[in-house]
């Protein structure tokens, strides 16, 4: 896990935000913080109700970050 300081802003990455699992996430230079899409499950009428929503981080709220595979190396 790379240290967060050091968390790109001109590329998408797999951040630890703090979730059990990592997020992708991104700069976003309008809000000055890092933006994620979060996963949402849910039961609505007895079936599941899934979903993205979107979260900002700030740079302190990254814990680490880690590239995103290339498509090369999942063989």
């Amino acid at each position: 896990m790379n240290p967060p300081e050091t968390a790109p802003k001109d590329r998408l990455f797999l951040a630890d935000v703090g979730l059990p699992w990592l997020v992708m996430a991104i700069w976003n230079d309008y809000q000055e913080e890092f933006v994620y899409a979060n996963l949402e499950v849910s039961l609505c009428d007895g079936k599941h109700d899934s979903g993205f929503f979107t979260e900002y981080a700030k740079h302190s709220e990254i814990k680490g970050w880690l590239d995103v595979p290339d498509k090369d190396m999942q063989q």
